[in-house]
């Protein structure tokens, strides 16, 4: 063989696999890094805590920033492009009711934690609330929401309940023990501690009603210019869930990693997480028009928005009809 020959084709085949190396080098580094805005990572999120820990959002070469922000924090910064991705769904809602150029594209949690209370012997049902005091975080949180819903439910009047806003749960739960208000919505730890004192359950508000507790929300402009990075995320969002939902141990030993709560409270809120998922990571119409209906009213707009300006699941219907159809499973 010609020896010019012979070492053009070695030359060739060098720059070949050079190229090659260069070219599998860069498919390695194409990974997105996307800020994710979180209240605090508490078993609500096990599903985003699972898809970080268990490399579901590695799979879709994805890396996440851990942004802390409330809700009220959050979707302004969703929509300035501080994150990509908002978990306080909840608070995008409203924004969206108002106009907010922000979608709700996955729905994990629908059934709210909370349990109507009073300490007054003479309330046992909702009927009785009217004229009387009802501690709350804050105006249009979910607890404020849940408890109009139930109220609507039952044919009360909710603008016939004194709806107080006390701003922490350390503050609602003292206020109804010492008898400052007449009835309060709580959370599961809270029951807990009011298991010693005499009570009245009016309602499990999570067995009465449902609205959009918890999942995600993007920005209408990114939502339209990269469906892509929506999908990817979503994807791994969804096999951080259904990890979630199959393996209780391994989930809460992730969870501790994050929530300095005792391991019984985090046990007791897996539960109640677990028990408040949508079947698929969305909602259905008629479950969306009286939420966004009931937001309206409490934000004074006039006209709501329709159901498709405000929420969008064709994404994450999707990607679980793809997972179900290959079979796809969790595995520990």
């Amino acid at each position: 063989m010609d020896r010019n020959f012979f070492q053009a084709v070695v030359r060739s085949r060098t720059w070949f696999y050079l190229v090659l190396l260069l070219a599998i080098g860069s498919s390695a580094l194409a990974v997105d890094s996307i800020r994710v805005s979180y209240a605090t990572l508490s078993a609500a999120y096990m599903d985003h805590i699972c898809a970080m820990d268990k490399g579901y959002f590695r799979e879709e070469e994805l890396t996440i920033e851990v942004i802390r922000a409330p809700g009220g924090v959050a979707t302004p910064g969703l929509l300035s492009g501080q994150f990509q991705f908002s978990s306080s769904a909840s608070s995008a809602v409203s924004a969206a009711v108002r106009g907010g150029p922000v979608k709700i594209v996955y729905t994990n949690l629908s059934r709210p934690s909370y349990t109507l209370v009073s300490i007054k012997p003479d309330i046992t049902s909702a009927k009785e609330l009217v004229g009387k005091k009802i501690a709350i975080n804050s105006f249009g949180d979910t607890g404020h929401l849940s408890t109009i819903l139930y109220l609507k439910k039952m044919g009360v009047n909710p603008s016939s309940v004194l709806f107080i806003a006390v701003g922490r749960n350390e503050v609602r739960f003292p206020a109804l023990r010492t008898g400052a208000i007449d009835a309060a919505p709580l959370v599961p730890r809270d029951m807990v501690v009011l298991k010693d004192q005499k009570h009245i359950v009016l309602a499990d508000l999570g067995k009465e009603i449902q609205l959009v507790w918890n999942g995600v929300a993007v920005s209408s402009k990114l939502l339209a210019d990269n469906p892509q990075l929506v999908e990817r995320f979503l994807r791994g969002l969804a096999k951080g869930r259904e990890f979630a939902r199959r393996y209780r141990n391994e989930t809460i030993t992730l969870i501790s990693k994050r929530d300095p709560s005792p391991q019984e409270a985090i046990k007791v809120d897996y539960e109640v997480t677990r028990a408040s998922m949508t079947e698929d990571g969305s909602l259905p119409d008629d479950v969306l028009k009286e939420e966004i209906a009931t937001r309206a009213e409490l934000t004074k707009v006039a006209t709501p928005p329709s159901i498709s300006t405000t929420f969008d699941y064709s994404i994450t219907r999707k990607n679980y009809a793809r997972l179900k159809a290959t079979g796809w499973q969790p595995a520990q």
